[in-house]
Order: structure tokens, then sequence, then C-alpha cells
């Protein structure tokens, strides 16, 4: 029997950016030595860099550019660049009139106009790519037949939605961001045994086209629920009111149809099976998969004299993370505490918001109390002398970070988001996300106990992590997983 292979795509993380999500495919590719994996990597711009060491089982990675190109042809796969000249000489207003216009009304019809019935919409995704293996992408999407359906469509829609002042800047916007969201599906999609999306969004799209064109088994793990996690990002980056319901719709679309074709759908946490059964997802077809990390890696660490109580943050510096009501806490805690530290590992991956941290600072003069340490190749370590561990995301699936801090046998308070309940329960503090005040109360609690009452709370969750929440019985799973679908 020849050895199985994985499609495992992914979106905006690995193998091109650090994160939980990628920490989770890098642990699935180098642990599972027996399974040959091909990797496609929807990226914001062709010149990203890999973040990571491929191990050998990694035979191949596509990576798809959704910006920093004019024309998709730029980075093409067509190869040599005579096909992609051919591929533009095709493309006429008449074909674009009589192959494309029939895909591309019904496509935007059920995007906006009519409930999404994700068989149908599965199929219009199948032909439309199977278009664009033959036919320029760009010349296609830019020709003046397809902006006139767009447009007539958009109106409809916005009559029927009562938008009764969208300009033509707007409907321009949603069009762009549309054309470059549509290039995840003009690429071929690589063939393996199995295919494995790392979220219900675009980069689920290339499983969904497999599924349907050479019946490959499916299966959709959800990290954080992407539908919640855009809705929170659109209404902070997205002004026109337009426009973000134009992408809600969309979202929701792309999300139904990645729901409805996966064979199985994996996600880390049952607070993300909740999400799924609410989408109509059966709960046959739902297996959750909790996350697991390495103890030999993550481990308690000797204790280290400390002239300052210390709290401490880890990850990417970015909004859904959060670190900007954990500074407005530190307010509070440093009027109770003076000599307190609050430490942040982890880089800016929105400079936007870290300048937004950095003012709270400036503004609060707390710049004794703030402590952005940036990366450390020792986590454990970190997570291990921390007084406390806090962790203030506004949106989660079921964060590493936690888990990495429990096996470390950290006293932790953490916002109540996404599965982080369930992988702490009673060994730690909870919050609600976006209120600093109770943030700060959780912290003082815990700081102001003795040290060995506060050191009681990291040796549960040491306890509770090597039960639950270990590596081996994650790639266990997902062996298992990986073998059931391909008996079936």
């Amino acid at each position: 029997m020849s050895r199985p292979s994985v499609l495992l795509t992914t979106e905006g993380t690995y193998p091109f950016a650090k994160g939980g999500v990628s920490t989770w495919c890098h642990v699935l590719t180098q642990q599972l030595p027996e399974i040959d994996f091909k990797l496609l990597a929807i990226v914001a711009n062709p010149y990203q860099k890999l973040s990571y060491q491929l191990s050998a089982n990694v035979l191949e990675v596509l990576k798809i550019p959704l910006w920093g190109t004019d024309d998709p042809v730029e980075y093409s796969w067509r190869s040599p660049f005579s096909l992609a000249l051919q591929s533009k000489k095709a493309v006429t207003p008449s074909l674009i009139n009589n192959k494309f216009l029939p895909l591309w009304s019904s496509w935007l019809r059920i995007v906006l106009l009519t409930e999404v019935e994700p068989e149908s919409f599965g199929q219009l995704i199948l032909a439309i790519h199977e278009y664009f293996l033959h036919y320029d992408y760009h010349k296609t999407m830019n020709s003046p037949e397809v902006w006139a359906v767009y447009k007539d469509l958009t109106w409809d829609y916005c009559q029927q939605a009562s938008l009764t002042e969208v300009t033509l800047a707007e409907l321009t916007e949603a069009m762009r961001v549309l054309y470059r969201f549509l290039i995840s599906i003009h690429v071929p999609v690589p063939k393996t045994d199995i295919t494995h999306s790392s979220a219900a969004a675009f980069c689920g799209l290339p499983c969904v086209i497999a599924k349907l064109q050479r019946g490959t088994p499916y299966l959709l793990t959800e990290h954080g629920i992407n539908i919640r996690e855009q809705y929170l990002n659109l209404n902070q980056n997205i002004s026109s009111l337009f426009v973000r319901k134009f992408l809600y719709r969309l979202m929701g679309a792309i999300v139904k149809v990645n729901f409805h074709f996966a064979d199985l759908i994996s996600p880390v946490c049952e607070y993300n099976a909740r999400w799924e059964r609410w989408w109509g997802v059966p709960p046959e077809k739902i297996k959750v998969i909790y996350n697991g990390a390495d103890p030999e890696k993550f481990h308690p660490t000797p204790p280290v004299a400390k002239e300052r109580p210390q709290v401490m943050n880890m990850g990417l510096i970015f909004p859904l993370k959060g670190q900007l009501d954990l500074i407005k806490a530190a307010v509070i805690v440093r009027d109770k505490i003076p000599n307190v530290e609050f430490r942040f590992y982890g880089k800016a991956s929105d400079e936007n918001y870290f300048a937004q941290c950095q003012a709270v600072v400036d503004k609060h003069n707390l710049e004794s109390t703030i402590n952005f340490a940036g990366f450390t190749s020792e986590p454990w370590r970190a997570y291990s002398e921390a007084d406390v561990v806090a962790m203030s995301s506004i949106s989660e699936g079921f964060p590493f970070a936690i888990i990495e801090a429990m096996l470390s046998r950290a006293t932790i308070v953490s916002t109540d988001v996404g599965g982080v309940r369930e992988a702490i329960a009673d060994t730690g503090l909870m919050v609600r996300a976006g209120e600093p005040e109770q943030m700060a109360e959780a912290i003082l609690k815990l700081l102001l106990l003795p040290p060995e009452e506060r050191s009681q709370y990291g040796q549960r969750a040491l306890e509770r992590s090597l039960k639950l929440f270990t590596q081996k019985t994650f790639l266990s799973e997902h062996l298992d997983t990986y073998y059931k679908l391909l008996k079936h």
C-alpha cells in the first residue's frame, strides 16, 4: 500500500507566518512521518518567506498570493509563460458572455439575493474553477461584461437590503475585495488521498473542489470560529456598511459550503462545535480533537528570585488578542502594587494596534510597568517564572498558549472566550472579554495570595493538561481520523 497523502490548506498562517494555527500545522506535519503532506497556502503577497523548516514528508508547497500583484499571471502556475498568454488571448467578449456570465450571475445571486443552497453553490464554485483553468482570470474578471452583471445584481441587493445611498466607490471596493478572494480558486488543486483545511474559509474551497472533482475525502478543522472572527475584523476595519454587509454574506456562504462538503469537521473544542451545530452541521459529522503540546518541551522549571511581582502575556500583539485591555488592567493593578511588572512576549503583527497600546502606556506613565519583551526562545521558562499568566483575548479557539502555560504549571487568569474554559476548568480564573476592571481584579486576587496558595492553581493546571492535552493524544486522534477517512 502506498503512503497516504494529505493536502493541508491554510490561510494567512503556515508555513509563512507564526501563530497558534501554524504551530498546529507544524506539529501535524513534523510528527506524523508516515503521512505525506502537500501544502496549499493562501497568503497576503508573493514575497512572504517560509517561517518554518519543513520536514521531508512535506512534498510540495503551493503558495497562492491574494494581494501584491496587479495581475495573478505575474505569479502564474501556468508554465511555460506562453500558456498564460494563450489563456489571455482566448478570452473574448463572446466567450465571457457565453461561458462565464451564466456562472457568474448565478454565483452572485446565491451570495446576495437568495438563501444559500450549498450543493448548488459548490457546483458553481467547481464550474468557475474549471473555467479559470483554461481562461485568464484577470482579463475575465476585469471585463466590462463581468462588471455590468456585478453592478446590476448588487444594486438589486441594495434595494432588497434597504441600502439606498451606496456609492459607486463602495461598489468598486467590494468588487476589488471579491476579485482578490476568488484568486484562491483559479489554480489546479494538487491530487492527494485526503484534503484537510485549517479553516472554514477560502482555503477550504480547494478541498470542496477536490471533493467534487475526484471524490477526495475532506476533513475540516476549526481553530477559531472563522465567521465570528470575520465579523469582528470587518466591524473594525471596513467603514462602509454596504461593503461590510456584502462581505458578511460572502463569508457566510463560504462557511456553509465548507460545512456541507466536509466529510468530518474536527473543531478544537466543544465551544466551536456548538457554533457548527447552530449553523446546521449534523452532530454525527463533528468530532472534537483538542490541541496538545509536548510535556517534554513545556514543563515546570525551577523558580527564580524576582525583585518584582510579574504578570506575563504570551502571543502576537494584534486586536483579537486583547493586549490593550490588559494594559488598561495594568493601570489598576499598578495603583495597588506599584512595583508590578507586566511582561508581553510576542511581536507586533498589527502596527496600528501596537501604536494604540504604546499610546495608553504613555498616557498613564506605565513605562516602568509595561515591558514589551519581544520573542523568547524559552516560553516554558517564561510561563513558569511569571507569578500570573494573563490571557486577554477577545476571540479564541483552543489556544496553544493556554495549554503550554498549564503544562508549565502556570497560575492563569484568562478571558472566557472560545474553548478556554474547557481547557482551564477550575485550575485558573476566568473573566469577561473586554472588561479591564475584571481582569485587574482577578490579577490582584492572585498576586495578593501567599505564594504557596497561588501555586496550587498551577499544580492543578499541570495535572489536568497532562491528562487531557498532550501532543501524543492530539497526534493519535488525527492519525486515526486520517485512516478512517481513507477507508470511507
